[in-house]
Parts: structure tokens; sequence; C-alpha cells
């Protein structure tokens, strides 16, 4: 097994590797300090689990796991200090497998890279995940209704993701233009009701499981 630890606190790099090795004797440990130079690493090696800081120099965790996720499915459990919810979903949204906050107990992240590793022994990259009648694969971006494929845009497919990822949970429209259009975006809650309305209608017969809130915005379930 190769394992890959990116983190540019030197000590934190090199405990998280001694952790690692105790638990797996046999894998083969990597250690790199920065975006950049993690990335091209993971274009040169197959790797079996990457641990990803967020905060890193010359690229951050978010850019580096997109690029990953451009050529790979390798796991990916992200590390940082921002607790906050929307970096947590942001990370998910580009494919992370698990998000652990600093600091945290390197005894911690173990038991997530067993639960993670546990988690892709019983699933192959093809397979496809169920929800009612809908079925999806967030690493190959498929999504089918009734067996029927669907074709999503990139707005359409980072909103279902979002939905899938919190189910139940209600999103105002300026919770989903922050979280799917970014903080930066100078657009209108308009554009999210018309995101909304496609996605309702390529989703078929699923369109009911985008439920309007009154007064609130909208949530996702059967």
């Amino acid at each position: 097994m190769k394992i890959l630890i990116v983190e540019d606190e030197k000590h934190l790099n090199d405990l998280l590797h001694d952790y690692v090795k105790d638990a797996y004797p046999d894998a083969e440990i990597d250690q790199m300090y920065d975006g950049i130079s993690a990335l091209n690493k993971t274009i040169q090696t197959p790797y079996d689990l990457i641990l990803l800081d967020l905060m890193l120099p010359h690229m951050n965790g978010f850019e580096v796991c997109k690029k990953i996720r451009e050529h790979a499915s390798t796991p990916i459990i992200m590390l940082s200090a921002l607790n906050d919810e929307e970096n947590q979903i942001k990370g998910y949204n580009l494919g992370i497998d698990d998000y652990v906050t600093k600091p945290y107990s390197p005894k911690i992240v173990i038991k997530k890279i067993e639960a993670v590793l546990a988690r892709y022994e019983h699933t192959t990259p093809e397979e496809m995940l169920t929800y009612g009648i809908i079925t999806y694969n967030f690493t190959k971006y498929k999504i089918m209704v009734n067996q029927q494929p669907i074709d999503l845009n990139k707005k359409e497919w980072e909103l279902f993701t979002l939905f899938m990822q919190n189910i139940g949970r209600v999103y105002t429209r300026e919770d989903l233009l922050n979280l799917v259009w970014g903080y930066d975006y100078f657009g209108y809650e308009r554009t999210v009701d018309t995101t909304v309305k496609r996605l309702r209608q390529k989703l078929g017969d699923a369109a009911s499981y985008i439920k309007t809130v009154y007064k609130s915005g909208y949530k996702f379930e059967k």
C-alpha cells in the first residue's frame, strides 16, 4: 500500500508519518510539503490514500484535490484548521472522503484512514450508489433516474452533489448562491431558482425530491 502525506508543517508531517507507519508497517509512505509538488507526485505515482492539508504553499488543498480528481479517484482525507461548515462542504463537493479538523489526535486520523479504506475495499470505482429512484457515482460524474442516464451541466451537478451529501438540510437561496457559485459571484438569487428548475426537469420522476421550503429555500429528500 502506498500513502501520501501532504502537510507543510514538518513536525506534523513527521508525526503523521510515524503513526501511519505504526498502523501500517508494510506501507510505503511519501511526504510532501507543498501543493504543486504533491500534485506532480500524484501524477507520477498511484496512491492508495492521500492525507491532504488544506493550507499549503503554492497551491491549496482544494486546488490540489480538484486537480487530482481529474485523473484519479484515490481516497483523500483533508486535514484543516478551518472547521466551518462552508469549507467542509466545499471539500466534499470536490470529492474528498473525509474532513478532519485541527487540532486533531493522530489516533483519530488513523481511525479515519481505517474507515475510508474499508469503504473502498467494498466499493469499486464503477459502483453506483442508490437513493430512491436515483443511482449515482460522484467520482465518475454519473447519474441515472429509473435507470435512465441524466446529463447535468457543471452547476447542476454541483447543486445535485451538495443536495445528495446533505439530505434533508434546508438551504436558503443565498446559501446555495455562496456554496455553489462562490462568495465572489455577483449574481442574483433568481440564478438559483433557474438552476433548481432545470435540475428538477432533468431529474424527471425524481423532481419531487427537490422540495421548496416556504419562506426559506430548498431541501432534498424523498
